[in-house]
C-alpha cells in the first residue's frame, strides 16, 4: 500500500475509528477475493467478480473517503492540496480489477464480432487511461515528498554544522584546548542524501515494469478502436445484420455487457452515448486514422521492444532486479512469450493498415482472427 500509493506511515497507525488498524483489517477480504479469483477458470472469475468483488470495492470506496477526510482533520490537512491516498488505492485496485474483468471477456469469446470487440477496446482504453494518470500522479506525489524529504535532510545537516561552529568559537574564547573533532563533510552529506533519494529498489523497477506493460496494453486498444474506424470509413465493415438486433439494439448490448460496472462509485460508468461520441471518427479524414492507427501500434512495438531488453531469459547468471528481471521470476508483469505475441499483433496490423493505405481498393474482405494472441485480435485484409 505504501509502495503502490504513496500512503505515508501515520494514515495506516492512525488510532481514529476506522483508521489504521481497523482500514487495514477491512481492506484484507477484498484484497484476498481478489488474489482468490485468480484460482478459478476464467467463466468462474467473471461471474466471482461481479457478485462479491465489485460490491465490496464500492463500500470500501466509500469507507476511503471517511478515512481520507479523518487523516486529513486529524493532522490539520487542506483537502484542496493533500492526496486521497485510501481512495486512490481502492480506485487503483478497483480499475485493475475492471481492466482484467473486460480482458477476460475478451479472452472467452464474449465479443465475437468487431462492433462487439469495438466497445471492448474502447471501454478497456478508457481504464487504462484512467489507471495509468492515477499511477502517474502517485509517482509524482512519491518524488514531490523525497524532495522534500531531501531538502529537509540537508537543512538539518547545515544547522549541525553552524551549531557546531558556534560550539567550536565559545570553545576557543574559553582558552580550552580539546582534541580535534573531524567534523562531517556537508558536501559528501549532500551526495549521500541525493543518492539515496535517486535509488531505485527492486519494488520501484516492478513498478515501473507493471506502468510499461500497461503502456502497451492502453496502445493496443487505442489502435485496434481506430482500426476498425478506418475500416468502416473504407466501407469493409458492414453494421450488425438485422437478425442480431432484432429483439435487442447494440445500446442494450453496450448496457447489459458493461452493467456491472454500474456499482462502482468510482470511476464512473461510461454511457453508450460516451461511447458512440467517442468512438465517432467521421470528422477525420480515412487517411489521417490509418496514419494515427499505425502510429499507435508502431509506438507499442517499440515499447515492447525496451520491455524484451529487461525481461531477460532464463539464465544462471545473477540478474541485478532494480535494472533487469529473469523470465522465470514468479511477479514479473510479463513474459518474454507473451511480448513476443502482443508484437506479432503490432506487426500484423500495421503491415495490413499499410496495404489499407496503398491499395484500399483491392480490400474486399477482412478476417478477424486471434491466432496471435488471446486478447487483441488481428484484423487481415485479404
Amino acid at each position: 500500500m505504501q509502495q503502490l500509493c504513496a500512503v505515508p506511515e501515520a494514515l495506516l497507525q492512525s488510532a481514529n475509528p476506522g483508521c489504521g488498524h481497523s482500514w487495514l483489517v477491512r481492506l484484507a477480504k477484498p484484497m484476498y477475493d481478489t488474489l482468490k479469483a485468480l484460482c478459478f477458470d476464467q467463466h468462474r472469475e467473471r461471474t466471482f467478480t461481479e457478485t462479491f468483488i465489485f460490491p465490496a470495492f464500492a463500500t470500501l470506496q466509500v469507507a476511503a473517503t471517511g478515512v481520507d477526510e479523518s487523516f486529513r482533520l486529524e493532522h490539520g490537512l487542506d483537502s484542496q492540496t493533500t492526496a486521497s491516498y485510501a481512495s486512490n488505492y481502492v480506485i487503483v485496485q478497483t480499475i485493475r480489477v475492471m481492466e482484467r474483468h473486460v480482458g477476460i471477456g475478451i479472452r472467452i469469446g464474449l465479443y465475437p464480432k468487431w462492433y462487439d470487440l469495438s466497445t471492448a477496446y474502447w471501454y478497456r482504453d478508457f481504464l487504462l487511461s484512467a489507471l495509468l494518470n492515477i499511477r502517474g500522479s502517485i509517482e509524482q506525489e512519491r518524488l514531490e515528498r523525497k524532495a522534500m524529504e531531501l531538502r529537509i535532510k540537508l537543512e538539518e545537516e547545515e544547522e549541525k554544522k553552524k551549531a557546531s561552529a558556534v560550539t567550536k568559537k565559545q570553545i576557543q574564547k574559553k582558552g580550552k584546548k580539546k582534541g580535534k573533532k573531524k567534523e562531517p563533510n556537508l558536501d559528501a552529506v549532500r551526495e549521500t542524501a541525493i543518492e539515496e533519494a535517486a535509488r531505485v529498489s527492486a519494488e520501484d523497477f516492478e513498478d515501473r515494469l507493471e506502468y510499461t506493460c500497461l503502456t502497451v496494453h492502453r496502445y493496443l486498444c487505442r489502435g485496434t478502436v481506430r482500426y476498425i474506424a478506418a475500416l468502416r470509413q473504407a466501407g469493409l465493415l458492414s453494421e450488425p445484420p438485422p437478425s442480431i438486433t432484432m429483439f435487442t439494439s447494440h445500446q442494450t448490448r453496450f448496457e447489459k455487457r458493461f452493467d456491472s460496472f454500474a456499482m462502482l462509485p468510482q470511476p464512473q460508468p461510461l454511457s453508450f452515448e460516451d461511447y458512440v461520441l467517442g468512438s465517432d471518427f467521421s470528422a477525420v479524414r480515412r487517411e489521417d486514422l490509418v496514419k494515427s492507427a499505425g502510429d499507435c501500434f508502431r509506438s507499442c512495438k517499440g515499447v515492447i521492444e525496451r520491455l524484451l531488453q529487461v525481461v531477460v531469459a532464463e539464465t544462471d547468471q545473477d540478474v541485478d532486479i532494480t535494472k533487469k528481471r529473469r523470465n522465470d521470476d514468479l511477479y514479473i508483469s510479463v513474459r518474454r512469450e507473451e511480448a513476443m505475441a502482443l508484437t506479432k499483433v503490432c506487426v500484423a496490423n500495421s503491415l495490413f493498415l499499410h496495404k489499407l493505405s496503398m491499395a484500399p481498393s483491392k480490400v474486399s474482405e477482412v478476417a478477424l482472427e486471434f491466432t496471435a494472441h488471446k486478447e487483441y485480435c488481428t484484423l487481415n485484409l485479404k
